[in-house]
């Protein structure tokens, strides 16, 4: 699997268990498409920093004439100037750069999530352990490097389940 595909699954898991708003902070060529097919009819905002990215990926929801859907892509220069802290979020997907600010989001946003979802969970540079040790229920999916992790304060055993397709992934 490509290395930076390795959180698809655990991300359409939590789409298939949530029915509300999602954020993403870092836009990539699976996870951003992949929430414009399958996160339809809810909110869903794509903040990224990297103009060149941003150029690349926003096409991909803005121009979408097949399907309905409510995803917002927006270009800021820092993520401290992001608009994430406006309402709350059923999901939250960190897999954004540089690597430490994932941890700064992770705090930021701790109050304003269901579920949150950081990609590359292994890497202690992504500085996830601050803001994930204050939820009370983990789930990290380790068979594929990276590795992607989600948190939340709600139990997370459906999760495992979600993750044993027919034919298995493993």
């Amino acid at each position: 699997m490509n290395p930076f595909a390795t959180h698809l699954p655990v991300l359409l898991a939590c789409l298939e268990r949530t029915s509300g708003p999602v954020l993403e902070l870092g836009s990539g060529w699976f996870s951003t498409p992949l929430l414009a097919a399958f996160a339809q009819d809810r909110l869903v905002r794509t903040i990224e920093t990297n103009p060149e990215w941003f150029g690349r990926i926003a096409g991909i929801g803005t121009h979408q004439p097949v399907t309905r859907h409510r995803h917002q892509f927006v270009f800021v220069s820092d993520y401290d100037d992001a608009p994430v802290t406006d309402q709350d979020w059923d999901l939250v997907v960190l897999d954004h750069e540089p690597p430490p600010r994932r941890g700064v989001d992770a705090l930021r946003l701790r109050g304003r999530c269901r579920l949150m979802l950081g990609h590359d969970a292994e890497h202690p540079d992504y500085r996830y352990a601050a803001a994930f040790d204050t939820f009370r229920y983990r789930f990290t999916e380790s068979r594929r490097l990276p590795w992607t992790t989600v948190v939340s304060d709600q139990p997370l055993d459906w999760l495992a389940e979600s993750l044993r397709f027919p034919g298995g992934l493993a």
